[in-house]
């Protein structure tokens, strides 16, 4: 049986190979990228990857295009990018004309300015999909990349694909609540307010969202750990202490980091190296006061680079 990462990589193969084909319109390439497909899973995936590789963030041409509702899916499709609202837009049409329940979701995530929409709060758009009778949210415009100062960055992430509730929660807040994910975990206005805009990055290597949570209910707007924006595939908490403070007594650290060669705690002049097992680096210890941060060295490499950082009061 293949492994599931040869089989993303045979989809991501011919997804390619699809969207790269002259002459075809939505309608086609829709029918053939969800023809490769073994299941539901698979097929919002294709799209959802389409959509991230196809299209890019543009604020001036979203200007340009206005409410994406009144162009055709191939004419959207040709300007290939536009706002949240245009992903937004592609992403529902495509998954509805694939057989699926989806609905658009205005709400408000953190970084953005905002604006009003119904008397609520609004200053981003995304999606939520029905698959295998639960309903998940995707969000393309974060997960086909980011803008800097250099402008729109293409960097696909998978981590906004089909996102659990209790994960969607930590940056994406729906006011009218239509799916009742806020209700279900307890996240009023007040408190996403408050959530640090990296909640979902520590959930995404390894802190568990519902920790992350009642971490923020017992003490809102304290910091959590920093991550340092790095991938699940790069390393994974096994055991951690999700807040960014910690006092001074026995902390315990587990990672999982098969790419990195040896893992470091460092305070200060002091370098202490986590004990490894296999791919598993982990270490007890009383720290001192001030900055504390865990440091990895990849192979056949001579600097480290930061993983987490605490203070320690």
């Amino acid at each position: 049986m293949a492994s599931a990462e040869s089989r993303t990589q045979y989809l991501e193969k011919h997804l390619l190979r699809i969207v790269s084909k002259s002459g075809l319109n939505v309608e086609e390439r829709l029918n053939a990228i969800v023809g490769l497909a073994s299941d539901d899973h698979e097929k919002v995936w294709l799209v959802y990857r389409w959509i991230t590789r196809h299209f890019r963030h543009d604020s001036r041409l979203a200007s340009r295009i206005g409410d994406p509702g009144k162009l055709s899916l191939d004419a959207l499709y040709q300007q290939g990018g536009g706002s949240c609202a245009v992903y937004a837009d592609v992403v529902h049409r495509l998954l509805a004309r694939a057989g699926f329940e989806v609905k658009t979701v205005y709400g408000t995530v953190k970084g953005n300015s905002g604006s009003t929409r119904r008397g609520l709060s609004v200053n981003h758009v995304w999606n939520a999909v029905k698959v295998d009778g639960q309903w998940r949210l995707i969000d393309a415009t974060w997960g086909s990349g980011y803008v800097g100062p250099q402008g729109f960055q293409r960097d696909q992430s998978d981590l906004f694909f089909l996102m659990p509730p209790e994960l969607a929660v930590l940056s994406h807040f729906d006011h009218s609540d239509e799916l009742g994910f806020q209700r279900r975990f307890g996240v009023t206005a007040s408190l996403f307010a408050k959530m640090p805009e990296d909640a979902v990055y520590a959930a995404a290597i390894g802190f568990e969202p519902l920790e992350i949570l009642h971490f923020q209910r017992q003490h809102a707007g304290q910091p959590l750990v920093r991550t340092f924006d790095h991938l699940e595939s790069v390393f994974r908490v096994l055991k951690a202490p999700v807040q960014g403070r910690l006092n001074r007594q026995l902390q315990s650290f587990k990672l999982e980091a098969a790419q990195f060669e040896e893992l470091m705690v460092v305070q200060g002049k002091t370098w202490t190296p986590m004990k490894k097992d296999g791919i598993i680096h982990a270490l007890n210890m009383l720290p001192e006061r001030g900055e504390l941060i865990i440091m990895g060295r990849r192979p056949k490499q001579h600097d480290f680079e930061a993983l987490l950082e605490y203070f320690v009061k």
